[in-house]
């Protein structure tokens, strides 16, 4: 696995909880500065198309993902790891996303095209509110933190 590192941030900063990857990317850009873990890594922001996912990736010894998917029954502001693509395949909840083409189907299309990072893990948290509007929910806000915590965590580790 070669040193780089990138991070992606899925969503859409008007459909309140579907922007939860980008106040995560927000929060590590703020955290560059002063946390060495963070040194050197890429981030990005992605509105989770598929080839532009796959050029973000392109060439990383890790990428990590963070998307949210709709709660269908989970409670929101939960959230889960997956080492991907040796580990399960995201299916049902956590493969529904607020895009039109979810992750599982980008992970087949670079799988398909031998364009998959040497690891890839995805850090998906369930939400319930993709309206309108900036600001996220209250439970889905809460989780914030724990994600930019565990994506520090997984890029400082070599």
């Amino acid at each position: 696995m070669d040193g780089r590192r990138v991070v992606i941030g899925l969503g859409n900063e008007y459909r309140r909880d579907d922007a939860f990857g980008l106040r995560v990317l927000g929060e590590l850009a703020d955290r560059q500065a002063y946390d060495s873990r963070l040194r050197g890594v890429d981030l990005r922001i992605s509105d989770g198309e598929p080839t532009r996912l796959l050029d973000a990736w392109a060439g990383a010894g890790l990428a990590v993902v963070i998307d949210v998917a709709d709660a269908g029954g989970r409670r929101p502001g939960e959230w889960t790891e997956r080492d991907l693509p040796d580990g399960a395949e995201l299916s049902g909840a956590a493969a529904a996303s607020g895009h039109a083409i979810g992750l599982g189907t980008t992970l087949a299309l670079g799988r398909a095209l031998g364009r998959l990072p040497d690891r890839l893990v995805a850090l998906v948290t369930f939400a319930d509110q993709f309206g309108f509007g900036t600001e996220l929910s209250v439970p889905v806000a809460a989780a914030v933190q724990p994600v930019v915590d565990r994506v520090c965590a997984l890029v400082g580790t070599r």
